[in-house]
């Protein structure tokens, strides 16, 4: 039984992080100030929201939504700079289309950046209705997303499949386009209601691939752990899983553990347990990582 909290949308989260989401790389300093004092505050740092045209624009956009909206998060707020080519306002009404309460606050209309560091802080801590008390649920409420599972081979089928028939919905990054069962989804779009399953492209490297996967509304990430994947992400917890054995003597404190080394039923386990609160190697030491992978030139 997982043990996760109730949204307002309806959905259940296993974090409840207090978001200051950037809308623009102007205030991204602002966020990062303001959740520093706060109780499960948490930022993400990103270099775009200004002068970005078309698609590009459209995926910042999208991808902040996603973020701002995940079950994870128990409030948003989106910090803007007030005249951001991805206006704070937009993006703080695209998370209410969610379902999720959002409120934009803008460095300009405050008078400064120290008006707006408080300002941010006493809308994150402010009384309301977020849920304090888990809830159990079943995995079928849980999006789980698989990045580089090709490489682990059948140890790691298993553990896809032992996920699948446990009711999880399932999003694969996967390095080229698939063929078979699961829906094609694109940089940051959620999997419909009525799927059980979908792919979609890794762009931008790492960290916007994971990125990718969270705003899509993944509650956790299951990956290769090796010597160039390591970290995790701000939102949602990272399960780092280790495959080379060369690897153990260079980077053994740096991986959830090997996968050859546990059963499917023993990683299912930790899986439940990552979800019930237990934090991940990469979330015990901090390593978070944040990136939007661009389609085109920043004017």
């Amino acid at each position: 039984m997982i043990e996760a909290y109730p949204v307002e949308n309806g959905t259940f989260g296993i974090r409840r992080w207090r978001l200051a989401l950037p809308s623009v790389v102007c205030s991204t300093q602002a966020a990062r100030r303001a959740v520093e004092s706060v109780e499960y505050g948490k930022t993400v740092e990103h270099p775009l929201g200004c002068a970005q045209v078309g698609s590009d624009k459209e995926q910042t956009f999208n991808t902040l939504v996603g973020i701002g909206a995940h079950p994870n998060v128990s409030r948003t707020v989106v910090v803007g700079l007030g005249c951001e080519g991805v206006p704070a306002q937009e993006i703080a009404e695209g998370i209410g289309r969610r379902g999720r309460a959002a409120e934009a606050i803008l460095i300009q209309a405050q008078g400064g950046m120290k008006a707006t560091i408080g300002q941010v802080e006493r809308a994150l801590t402010k009384s309301g209705s977020e849920a304090r008390d888990r809830v159990g649920i079943e995995f079928h409420h849980l999006t789980v997303g698989l990045a580089h599972f090709q490489e682990m081979g059948p140890s790691g089928q298993r553990l896809a499949e032992a996920l699948r028939a446990a009711g999880a919905r399932l999003i694969w990054s996967v390095e080229e386009p698939q063929r078979g069962p699961g829906r094609f989804l694109r940089y940051a779009e959620p999997l419909p209601d009525d799927a059980v399953q979908g792919w979609m492209l890794a762009q931008g490297g790492e960290a916007a691939s994971l990125t990718s996967l969270v705003a899509a509304g993944c509650h956790m990430v299951l990956s290769v752990g090796d010597l160039h994947h390591l970290g995790g992400h701000p939102i949602a917890p990272v399960i780092r899983l280790g495959v080379d054995p060369q690897m153990k003597a260079i980077l053994s404190d740096d991986v959830d553990g090997w996968i050859e080394d546990r059963s499917t039923e023993a990683w299912m386990a930790y899986v439940e347990a990552v979800a019930n609160g237990q934090t991940t190697v990469s979330e015990e030491f901090g390593g978070d990582l944040f990136a939007i992978a661009r389609l085109g030139p920043t004017l």
